[in-house]
């Protein structure tokens, strides 16, 4: 669902609105493999996100507390090292490269809400992993057709 940036009453800001649904679907057993798939490969880019954090310690302001912060050994951010990754991912892949692209996409996305959280005092220092089965499809490659939504698993 494409939505422009609005500026935000008052603060002169921008948002964007994004929009997610959850699809009733009558392919459960045809759709759970990729699901379990996708699932697994998402832990597994935590996994390896998770491995390149070293912990900082660092003093509370006004206190005498020290607490321990979350670096990064590496540039996880650099199109080197997301390369390396979707690569290795790609080697045994059954599907869609697409699901490899989500699922590093997904995976930063937890990370980047755990530390969030995990600065703020909400989340302990236990790598976050995902549980339930879901896949999340970019807009591009979901196809309306009439009723029925189309969606690429296999190249």
């Amino acid at each position: 669902m494409g939505v422009r940036p609005q500026e935000a009453a008052n603060t002169g800001r921008l948002f964007e609105v994004l929009r997610s649904y959850s699809l009733q679907h009558e392919c459960g057993e045809e759709l759970e493999p990729l699901l379990r798939e996708y699932r697994d490969a998402v832990n597994q880019i935590l996994g390896e996100l998770w491995g390149n954090i070293e912990w900082e310690k660092r003093k509370v302001n006004g206190k005498r507390q020290w607490r321990l912060l979350p670096k990064y050994k590496v540039d996880i951010h650099s199109g080197e090292y997301k390369k390396e990754l979707r690569d290795s991912l790609l080697q045994e892949w059954p599907y869609a490269a697409h699901w490899v692209d989500s699922a590093i996409k997904t995976a930063y996305s937890i990370l980047k809400s755990w530390r969030k959280n995990y600065v703020k005092g909400d989340r302990k220092r236990r790598r976050p992993t995902a549980k339930r089965l879901f896949a999340r499809a970019k807009q591009t490659l979901i196809k309306l057709e009439g009723e029925k939504l189309r969606v690429t698993v296999k190249p």
